[in-house]
């Protein structure tokens, strides 16, 4: 027995040795038996570096350096077949055509290369289908729809919690979310669309960093689709639809 209580005090001190107390603070200077990563030998940014002649950790880009590609490419930009599609179809990465104006409809191409008949690489059509309408609702409803409400009235979920009655800032709700049914943002074009999803506007933060190109023009789509249903033409309603009792 007594080997028994020998050999389970052993155990007993090992596992508090190793594992130690978790959740209590300290200010003593922790025994480390596995260090978890904690002293690595890294450079931290902004930190000194005695190596170089600047003495920064940071390096600056090289000179001449041009960016290639993007975050979401990094498999595709260290192939040594990768082309660079936006430099060939900057209206899809800007919204804008070659006079810096917003274009007004669609980009003609996307980002996605194909072969022609000729066997050379050459930029797909941007296609508006069923797919890239069910993308643009997943991205609106989960980024959009909390200020901009699920029909793109304004009403959000944000809007109406800084409204609620009796708060300190209830009459101090967000006045700039903005309708995006009326008149004057359904004449909008949509590269200006795409330029304030990109990089922001009053209020509104950019999510250029948060939504693809692709996903811009998704949920663009998306918006064109929401405004049509909310202010559809009367030459589009189908005969079999009373017209009298439309509002």
């Amino acid at each position: 027995m007594r080997y028994f209580f020998a050999i389970f005090a052993v155990i007993c001190f090992a596992t508090v040795a190793i594992l130690g107390w978790r959740g209590k603070a300290s200010k003593s200077t922790p025994v480390y038996v596995f260090d978890d990563m904690d002293y690595q030998s890294k450079l931290k940014p902004m930190g000194q570096n005695t190596f170089f002649e600047d003495g920064r950790n940071d390096r600056p880009p090289v000179p001449g350096a041009v960016a290639r590609g993007n975050a979401w490419q990094s498999a595709e930009v260290f192939s040594a077949e990768y082309r660079d599609a936006a430099s060939r179809n900057p209206e899809f990465v800007t919204g804008k055509n070659a006079d810096g104006e917003f274009i007004d409809g669609f980009p003609k191409h996307s980002l996605t290369f194909t072969t022609d008949a000729k066997g050379g690489r050459v930029l797909a059509p941007f296609v508006l289908d069923e797919r890239v309408l069910a993308k643009g609702k997943e991205r609106f409803e989960i980024f959009c729809a909390v200020c901009h409400g699920y029909a793109g009235n304004g009403e959000g979920i944000l809007k109406v919690r800084n409204q609620i009655p009796g708060d300190d800032e209830g009459d101090r709700f967000i006045g700039t979310i903005a309708n995006l049914q009326l008149a004057s943002y359904r004449e909008k074009r949509n590269g200006d669309y795409f330029n304030t999803i990109t990089h922001g506007k009053s209020t509104m933060q950019a999510y250029g960093d948060k939504l693809t190109p692709e996903e811009r023009w998704a949920v663009i789509a998306y918006l064109r689709a929401l405004q049509l249903s909310q202010n559809c033409p009367p030459d589009l309603v189908p005969d079999s639809i009373d017209k009298a009792n439309l509002k």
